[in-house]
């Protein structure tokens, strides 16, 4: 596969990773029903809780559709924007970090959820990372 090639593959897989998670965190609450487990908490905290969640959607999603800019400028023969994929490798590395050093407390039946959102974050971390590779001018 070219370098060329491989890049895009990478951008796309990366985008659309990163696009699928933040999407997904939209709706996450409403999903998982936070709002029956936050009542006994003080309405600032509440409010906090939920809106970290959406601006972190907003985020995410953000990055992923720049992503896909920069796979749209890679199309172009253009050079992809470096610094958004900087940016995002950096998320998912700090992302796949954080959960090996400071696990989800998911209950024992739900182990399998660990290894799932682990390996998303690997895949993510790896398609940034080779897509950084694959664009690299030096």
């Amino acid at each position: 596969m070219t370098r060329a090639r491989t890049a895009k593959v990478a951008l796309a897989v990366a985008a659309s990773s990163s696009c699928a998670m933040g999407a997904y965190h939209f709706f996450l609450p409403s999903m998982f029903h936070w709002d029956a487990f936050v009542k006994k908490i003080p309405g600032v905290i509440q409010w906090a809780l939920f809106s970290i969640n959406f601006f972190f959607s907003f985020l995410l999603l953000a990055g992923g559709i720049l992503t896909f800019v920069a796979l749209r400028r890679l199309h172009r023969s253009l050079p992809p924007d470096r610094g958004v994929l900087l940016a995002m490798a950096g998320f998912w590395i700090v992302n796949t970090l954080y959960q090996l050093l400071i696990p989800m407390p998911l209950p024992p039946k739900l182990w399998l959820l660990h290894l799932v959102l682990l390996g998303y974050g690997v895949v993510a971390t790896l398609a940034y990372v080779v897509s950084l590779a694959a664009t690299n001018r030096t």
